[in-house]
């Protein structure tokens, strides 16, 4: 595995205009998630801001063979985002928009970042419903959320997040 430095470096040169971190105080934030009991220190985080960024950092770490544990807003209670010791967390919180919302069909589009609660307003806004309400709603991330297959209370009733995605969509 490449040292810290080297790895931020790499990143760097081989990702223009990516942001990466990877001073011990930017890390250790990301070093554990809701749980808290879990931690572990990575050797870099970074924050894609498109899908061809992502690529490149999958690219280098493949290239490397250095770990890559993706990250939302790090909420969740599973330890599902703390990354391994020494590998690449790739945050995706800056990959936020809402790409479509289509009523007729009853869907949204959305990159991996963007905030559940924005995820229920827009479809408030457009008549639909979205029924998972996790407790973290305000700050999670919708990527988060399909990762961990969240719920909350209304789950009981209508289902948990894995309901409300429709699988092999398109990617445009």
């Amino acid at each position: 595995m490449a040292p810290a430095g080297n790895l931020a470096a790499s990143l760097r040169q081989d990702c223009p205009g990516l942001e990466v971190r990877d001073r011990p105080e930017e890390l250790i934030p990301y070093s554990f998630d809701g749980t808290a009991t879990l931690q572990q220190l990575p050797a870099a985080v970074v924050f894609p801001q498109s899908t061809d960024q992502v690529s490149a950092v999958l690219r280098e770490a493949s290239r490397k063979k250095i770990p890559v544990v993706t990250r939302g807003s790090g909420t969740g209670l599973s330890g599902g985002s703390v990354p391994v010791a020494g590998g690449i967390v790739l945050c995706l919180a800056k990959m936020d928009k809402i790409l479509e919302v289509d009523p007729a069909n009853l869907t949204l589009r959305a990159e991996s970042g963007a905030i559940t609660g924005a995820i229920n307003e827009a479809a408030e806004k457009a008549g639909l419903f979205y029924p998972p309400d996790p407790g973290s709603m305000k700050i999670s991330t919708i990527g988060g959320n399909v990762a961990e297959n969240s719920g909350g209370l209304r789950g009981l009733k209508y289902g948990v997040t894995r309901d409300y995605v429709i699988q092999g969509w398109p990617a445009s």
